[in-house]
Order: C-alpha cells, then structure tokens, then sequence
C-alpha cells in the first residue's frame, strides 16, 4: 500500500524543486507554493507534541520550543544570503532542504503516545 506523503517530505519536495527555478516569474509561483506547504507543515506540531508534556508545563514547553525555532529561523534569510553569496542560489536552498531531513529524522524520535492518559 501507497502511504501518503508527510507535510515534512511534501516540504521538503517542494524546495528542492524551488532550488532548480531560474526565471522571475516562476520564483515569484513556486515561492508561493513552497511558503503553503513550508508553513503549513507546523499545523500539526502543537497537537502533535502536546502529548509529551505535563498538563502543568504543556504551554510553557510548547511556547518555548516554537520561539526558540522562531529565533534560530529567524537566522535563516542571513544564512541563505551567505551561502548564496559563496556558492550560488541552488545550494542555498539545497540547504534549507538538509533542515527538513533533520526535521524528518528528529519526528522519528518522539515517542508514540496513543491511548497513553495524559497528566
């Protein structure tokens, strides 16, 4: 059986083919599509991690998982340009591709919670 593809690997699809893009025109379309699925993908991770905290810590955790990636990501428009700068666009890009690979491995991680009772 065929399983859907993750948001994660949709994501990650989607910027590699945003890397091989070279007119205005089709930056300015795939920009778009690639930004649907680059801030979709984080839909999921409010419920998806939720279950791993303590009622009592769950929103503190959680708000400091994001911003601490809001923070880091923050960083990324002047990594791309450094990159960019040194060894052209599509290896810059490539690069932000290598961070959802580490996103899809650091999913494997987290541990299954189904029917386990929440604190």
């Amino acid at each position: 059986m065929i399983e859907a593809p993750t948001p994660t690997s949709t994501t990650l699809l989607t910027v590699l083919a945003y890397a091989t893009l070279e007119t205005p025109t089709a930056l300015l379309i795939g920009g778009a599509v690639m930004g649907a699925f680059v801030n979709g993908m984080t839909g999921g991770y409010g419920a998806l991690i939720a279950e791993l905290y303590p009622t009592h810590a769950r929103a503190t955790a959680q708000n400091v998982l994001f911003n601490v990636g809001r923070g880091i990501g923050g960083l990324a428009p002047l990594v791309v340009a450094l990159v960019a700068t040194s060894y052209g666009f599509q290896k810059a890009i490539g690069l932000l591709a290598v961070v959802y690979v580490l996103d899809m491995a650091a999913m494997l991680l987290i541990p299954e919670r189904k029917g386990a009772e929440l604190d």
